[in-house]
């Protein structure tokens, strides 16, 4: 029957708990030594999605090396693997040979929006993958399309059940003899072919003199027969075995030197092959039979005996096994086993000293599920572990959550100044979710004021990251974001240059967001060259400290992003949006979410870059607020049209690209005193950055033209194309549009590579005579798109080179022959050919 789903999407393989669930499973994967199969054991852990993702990236990655990035960006926020990671699995999946991919004990995920993202990994995984779940119970999942399709494998109890023939068989392989047919009957009846009740029976069978009389008067097959047959099988055990079951139960997970090292036991690699050999119970984890568990039934009746009949050792174990992961520096796999242990204060120091390898590895979740797990005697009325809380819900996102316990302790008369010191940093680093940037501003002065007050001062150890050094580095650039977000570019640099001078930016996530956050203030004031090298750093630090898919990369991604915007490379622009935006959702900051939205917006709003089809919550920041005014009109200039949905307006022109947009309104219609006048309403241009710079002369050029000036309108062109090819400035002119398109083209002597690198650009991005034809236009993508058809390469090849699934290159396809009323891609070439879209 599973072989079945070799030609499917999916099977599912639903029983209770010893219905032979993994050993069939396994068992099945070893007859097709011909396939790739990728094992994903669900464990509670995984409900932290950062977790899942790597587990199964990880498995991926041993069929084909460097299948993806373990730093794929993850979604954090609300618990969901993030749509950016959703949209690229798909595409790498097709380069696997053909695969199944097993997800054993689903029933162990809890956290539904994860649950609803596997739905969408089956959904739209490439025909060579297909997904095995196994689970104890039905997944909350509509799987109906697939069964009335007649794609979906189903494997349930009765399917897995052990008939009269299996039970003879099993029940000689275990015992060493046969039964005869009544009994096998008998107890096939009984058991209704429950495959774990078989193998318990068998197991207390074999010292038994009495099989006919222990058949007959056995019946039931509920968890309470499970326990008798079980105690059973431990009576008959010699008592050295009996004692090490007992104690290596206490262990999720064991391998032969956690066993010896942590209880004593000599041999226990060959105590652990016998143990296998004789059928007790144990699940192999890995090919190598290196690491096992038993199964859960087992497992837990062992620990019942181990604490009734030991008092205290199972937590003496626990904590032994805390030690040696921790030697071996797993810490989280060390705090699980403390927690086990009731060892809350030993936890709780490896959480703050050790909490940052969790926090740089994206799993902050986890971290905040420990400290739910702590006893309310243990956290009640403790500055040190509201503080904590703090911090934790802080760098997860959880703006509010984290603001009532930081401010009570900012509040509480005990707090020591240590202490205030991180609760005001803390508050100070929540610029990119404030969307008011005065008062980010107002909680970073406070916090800055007090550093300075108290230097050096001996603060608390939470995760590694609350050293003096860290707090002043942390408020630092939380300030130079926070005037970024004000629109006061100059200040913003300071602030951040200044982090990224600091003692604490030796510290790998902060030097990131230093770096990212000055990429961005350079990339917006034009200075695309700078920005590309801050942002480059930025990466390469993410990159050699593996965190290239940590939240604090998210600066840098957007700086790539509005640098090839910038420079009119709209296919690179999306792709970097898509990374950092995926970034930016996972701890949920909003701000930086609306910084992302303006990138999608100016690229023209298509929708291939992620999760953006809708604006953040909450208004936007000032400086993002101008320029999503501007992109606004401009469509309504250039197009007519008015296809944003972000619809406030200026309150005044004040802002500078909300004045270009004026200005050029203005030219548009012919009104060159208005023009002028705007034009003039700048108080001081000396300190101008070279974006608002180039915009500025762009403007005047246009003006003289209109005026009637040509002389002076080649003069302060020329000066707007020296100062844009400085900064690599192409998007510029095409946002003027097309009078100043026509002008650049029409300026003597010989093109520079620069301006022929604007002209061809503006004839694939404007095309106003061939588009005004069309009565809805292309988007910038279909426009890339469209020029890759006469390549004629596949659908997949194209999904590879926009860095998008195929099914979203197959949207695009229908897009752009609706729009060229076209039937097909050699149509579509002609058609775009007579409309000289392409040449």
């Amino acid at each position: 029957m599973l072989d079945g789903v070799l030609s499917q999407p999916l099977a599912l393989v639903v029983a209770p708990a010893g219905a032979g669930k993994t050993v069939l499973l396994e068992q099945w994967a070893e007859t097709h030594a011909d396939r790739s199969f990728v094992w994903v054991d669900i464990t509670p852990a995984d409900n932290d999605p950062a977790h899942f993702a790597g587990k199964l990236i990880s498995g991926l990655s041993a069929v084909k090396p460097h299948f993806l990035n373990v730093g794929a960006p993850v979604a954090i926020s609300g618990g969901r693997l993030g749509e950016t990671f959703l949209e690229v699995l798909p595409s790498r999946l097709v380069s696997l040979p053909d695969t199944v991919v097993i997800f054993d004990d689903v029933h162990q995920l809890t956290n539904r929006s994860l649950i609803d993202d596997l739905e969408r990994i089956v959904e739209f995984a490439p025909p060579n993958i297909h997904t095995v779940f196994s689970t104890r119970v039905d997944l909350p999942l509509g799987w109906s399309r697939h069964r009335l399709n007649g794609d979906l494998v189903e494997l349930r109890s009765a399917d897995l059940a052990f008939d009269a023939n299996e039970s003879a068989e099993l029940l000689a392989r275990l015992c060493g003899r046969r039964f005869d047919a009544d009994s096998v009957d008998a107890l096939v009846s009984r058991t209704e072919g429950w495959a774990a009740g078989l193998q318990l029976a068998a197991m207390t069978l074999k010292g038994r003199d009495d099989p006919e009389d222990f058949i007959e008067q056995f019946g039931g097959t509920d968890r309470m027969v499970a326990d008798y047959l079980t105690d059973e099988v431990l009576q008959v055990q010699p008592h050295r075995r009996r004692t090490s079951l007992l104690r290596v139960s206490a262990f999720d997970e064991m391998s032969a030197e956690l066993i010896t090292e942590v209880t004593g036991e000599d041999g226990a690699q060959s105590w652990l092959e016998s143990l296998e050999r004789e059928s007790m119970f144990l699940v192999p984890l890995d090919t190598r039979r290196e690491w096992f568990r038993f199964h859960n039934l087992f497992r837990d009746l062992l620990r019942y005996h181990l604490r009734a009949e030991e008092p205290g050792a199972e937590s003496t174990l626990l904590a032994g096994a805390a030690d040696w992961y921790l030697a071996r520096g797993d810490v989280q796999r060390a705090v699980e086993y403390l927690l086990r242990a009731k060892e809350w204060e030993r936890a709780l120091m490896l959480v703050r000293t050790r909490g940052a390898e969790i926090y740089e590895r994206g799993e902050l979740r986890t971290v905040i599920r420990w400290m739910s797990e702590l006893p309310d005697s243990v956290v009640h009325d403790r500055l040190d572990l509201m503080l904590l809380n703090g911090v934790l819900r802080g760098l997860e996102g959880q703006v509010v959550a984290a603001g009532d316990p930081l401010r009570r302790v900012i509040n509480d008369p005990e707090a020591t100044v240590g202490q205030q010191l991180v609760a005001h940093a803390m508050l100070a680093c929540q610029a990119w979710w404030n969307p008011h940037p005065d008062g980010s501003l107002d909680a970073v002065t406070r916090s800055l004021a007090l550093l300075e007050a108290n230097p050096g001062a001996p603060t608390p150890d939470l995760l590694g990251i609350t050293d003096y050094e860290s707090l002043l580095t942390m408020t630092l650039f939380s300030g130079g974001r926070a005037y970024l977000l004000a629109g006061d570019l100059a200040e913003a640099r300071r602030w951040l240059e200044r982090a990224a001078r600091s003692e604490g930016a030796s510290y790998a996530p902060w030097r990131i967001c230093s770096l990212g956050s000055l990429a961005l203030v350079e990339a917006w004031c034009g200075r695309t060259d700078r920005a590309q090298e801050l942002a480059v750093e930025s990466l390469a630090v993410a990159d050699e400290a593996k965190l290239v898919g940590h939240p604090s990369t998210a600066d840098a991604y957007l700086a790539e992003s509005l640098i090839a915007l910038e420079r009119s490379d709209p296919g690179r622009s999306e792709r970097m949006l898509a990374q950092g935006l995926a970034r930016a959702a996972a701890t949920k900051r909003t701000q930086l979410m609306w910084i992302a939205h303006l990138i999608h917006a100016m690229l023209g709003g298509t929708e291939n870059a992620g999760d953006l089809t809708g604006a953040p919550e909450g208004p936007p920041p000032p400086v993002v607020r101008d320029r999503l005014t501007a992109t606004r009109q401009r469509e309504r200039r250039l197009t007519g049209r008015d296809p944003l949905p972000w619809a406030a307006e200026p309150e005044s022109v004040e802002a500078p690209a909300t004045r270009f947009e004026h200005t050029a309104s203005a030219l548009t219609h012919l009104q060159p005193q208005r023009a002028r006048a705007l034009l003039a309403s700048d108080a001081d241009t000396s300190t101008e950055e070279p974006l608002v710079a180039t915009e500025r002369l762009v403007l005047r050029a246009w003006l003289a033209d209109v005026e009637g000036r040509p002389t002076a309108a080649e003069r302060r062109l020329g000066k707007a194309l020296a100062l844009a090819e400085e900064h690599s400035l192409v998007d510029v002119f095409l946002r003027a549009g097309p009078h100043v398109i026509t002008q650049l083209g029409q300026l003597p002597g010989e093109r520079s590579p620069f301006l022929r690198q604007i002209l061809e650009r503006a004839s694939a991005s404007l095309a106003p005579a061939a588009t005004s034809v069309l009565s809805e236009p292309l988007t910038d993508r279909e426009l890339e798109i469209l020029a890759c058809l006469p390549s004629r390469s596949t659908n997949g090849e194209l999904a590879d080179r926009f860095y998008v699934s195929v099914n979203t290159i197959k949207t695009h396809m229908v897009h752009i022959y609706r729009k060229l009323d076209v039937p097909n891609r050699s149509a579509a070439i002609v058609r775009a050919q007579e409309l000289g879209l392409l040449r």
